[in-house]
């Protein structure tokens, strides 16, 4: 039966989820129960001549040979999550993840987004002819209730336990062969009666004093503390990044259990629908194979990936994640790199791919600073963080707050164009992150690594507008003793090498951040005075050229504006 053909008669519902969702229970009740119609809940919200169509095509879809029907049933989940905009699996991320799950004895999937790939687990074991034992947690009802009919649809009802609750509510540790763990993203976790004492005590947490934790975090401490086979899970960049709270601890923790196998870094729209955020898959070997490094891998290097619709990356057919993520062996360490425990721990237990697997810049950087005196910048300047300050509807001193967005091609920042009106309370606050020449930007969120000058002629202190820093930014200022020319901490930040370098130590789930810790400890070549002189040559003949360009730019604005039809369109003055 044609899925074009099932959607077409789903279209008659009010929405195309609750369409489907109607059409799944009576045809799932046509195998059990066989209750009437208007006995069906799904089926009560919508109009009784819909509910009679949708059991004609839930007859005809009965019918079809069982492959057909999960086809199908597969094809109508991936339509109705797009248009409610729902998690959901894409079928290429769930085929590499059914691989790598393998001929499990028994698993356990977890949480909403692991739906797909328990149903096509099941699918798949049916046709090797494999009984697993396979069960599915899920704190949603509603989706215990729909895996739960399309299962009785493909005749598959006792193949799955399903349980409704969260995955990390567990009364003992589990006996798994594989968990499949897709804990929701930045969802902050207020209960804590339904977590072990085992989970809170191997992050050093009393119940009922859990503070701020995130389900991300929970799920690693669930994954390390409660389960003995392997898992695969899946989790954002900021839970490997952030060094606040119980998320250091959780990552200490799955370090110290020598399980931690392998970290994927997955794009934006590789593995999930309705989420733009890049990703990481995570695995752990079971509690019997020890291990003293952990493999790194980018899911979209391109001999892994390629470009699909929309810019999207695409799963290539004959890339194995199962192979990636194991020893097997791999040239190219822009795709993978087995990197020892003792590296991670001097990069602060950062367990993201792009710290690692940024070897080319670093070796060129290393090849650099082997000819010359290093310090580290946190020996070469002051760190100046600005803090956030408000508008005050009567202020009658202005602050410009300069953003990555105001450095200007020649390297300087330009006026901002973020103007703040205090009072003189909050403009004396802000003295303390008054740009003054000589000062050099660097942008810590967002694009970080943006660097810029700060130039001669800016507002004085004490002026009624001045300059200062935005948040997204930190001041760099030049220690009085052993400092270096801003000048040339300048052209060494701002040289693509080293930008390379400063964003792979950056992370975050969504707007990305470097740490003070990465910053501070950032080695800086010292030029000899020779090297100096040229370097500020050089940098005059830039500024020179851009001056050339300029009025290149406008000679060519003028000759245009000086031709027919421009000529006539000019408005007058």
């Amino acid at each position: 039966m044609k899925t074009q053909e099932i959607l077409t008669q789903l279209s008659f519902a009010r929405s195309l989820p609750e369409g489907l969702f109607a059409f799944l229970e009576i045809t799932a009740n046509l195998v059990e129960a066989k209750r009437p119609l208007e006995e069906l809940d799904s089926a009560s919200a919508i109009r009784s001549e819909v509910a009679q169509v949708l059991e004609g095509v839930g007859r005809a879809l009965l019918g079809t040979p069982r492959q057909e029907r999960y086809r199908t049933l597969s094809e109508l989940m991936d339509a109705a999550v797009d248009h409610h905009g729902e998690g959901w699996v894409r079928p290429e991320a769930s085929k590499k993840i059914i691989e790598m799950i393998g001929d499990a004895a028994s698993v356990r999937f977890s949480y909403p987004w692991s739906m797909r790939p328990c149903l096509d687990y099941t699918m798949a074991s049916y046709l090797s002819d494999r009984a697993p034992e396979i069960n599915f947690v899920t704190p949603n009802a509603d989706q215990a209730r729909i895996l739960g009919n399309i299962l009785s649809i493909l005749d598959l009802g006792g193949a799955v336990t399903i349980e409704t609750g969260w995955g990390w509510d567990r009364r003992e540790v589990s006996s798994a062969a594989v968990e499949v763990m897709f804990p929701p993203f930045g969802m902050t976790v207020k209960d804590d009666d339904n977590i072990p004492e085992r989970t809170l005590t191997s992050l050093g947490l009393e119940r009922g004093k859990i503070g701020r934790m995130l389900s991300e975090t929970l799920a690693i401490a669930d994954a390390t503390a409660m389960t003995l086979g392997r898992v695969i899970l899946s989790t954002t960049t900021g839970a490997m990044f952030r060094m606040v709270g119980s998320e250091t601890v959780a990552r200490d923790n799955l370090m110290r259990s020598d399980r931690l196998q392998a970290i994927m870094g997955v794009p934006s729209g590789m593995m999930f629908t309705a989420t733009a955020i890049p990703t990481l898959l995570v695995t752990l070997s079971t509690t019997v194979a020890k291990r003293d490094t952990v493999r790194f891998v980018d899911l979209g290097h391109d001999l892994v990936s390629s470009k699909g619709r929309r810019g999207r990356f695409e799963v290539l057919p004959e890339a194995s994640w199962l192979n990636l993520a194991s020893t097997a062996k791999v040239e190219d360490r822009a795709l993978a790199r087995d990197v020892s425990f003792e590296e991670i721990r001097e990069n602060n237990l950062v367990l993201t791919p792009n710290r690692y697997l940024s070897t080319g810049a670093r070796e060129r950087i290393d090849d650099l600073l082997a000819k010359h005196d290093v310090a580290p910048l946190e020996d070469l300047v002051g760190f100046i963080r600005p803090l956030s300050i408000s508008a005050d509807e009567d202020g009658k001193l202005t602050l410009l707050e300069a953003m990555p967005a105001d450095i200007g091609p020649d390297g300087f920042i330009g006026e901002p164009k973020r103007a703040v009106r205090v009072s003189p309370a909050k403009y004396n606050k802000a003295r303390n992150q008054r740009l003054v020449p000589g000062d050099v930007l660097i942008a810590v969120k967002g694009t970080v690594g943006s660097v810029a000058l700060v130039p001669e002629g800016i507002p004085e202190e004490n002026a009624e507008t001045i300059w200062t820093a935005g948040q997204s930014m930190m001041i760099l200022r030049a220690a009085r003793r052993g400092g270096i020319a801003a000048l040339a901490l300048y052209e060494y930040l701002s040289d693509p090498t080293v930008q390379e370098h400063i964003q792979s130590l950056a992370g975050g789930a969504v707007i990305q951040s470097i740490g003070m810790k990465d910053l501070k400890a950032l080695a800086i070549p010292l030029p000899d005075p020779g090297t100096l002189t040229e370097l500020q040559r050089g940098f005059e003949r830039r500024q020179d050229i851009l001056t050339q360009i300029e009025d290149l730019q406008k000679q060519l604005e003028d000759d245009r504006a000086a031709c027919w039809p421009h000529r006539e369109l000019k408005p007058s003055e």
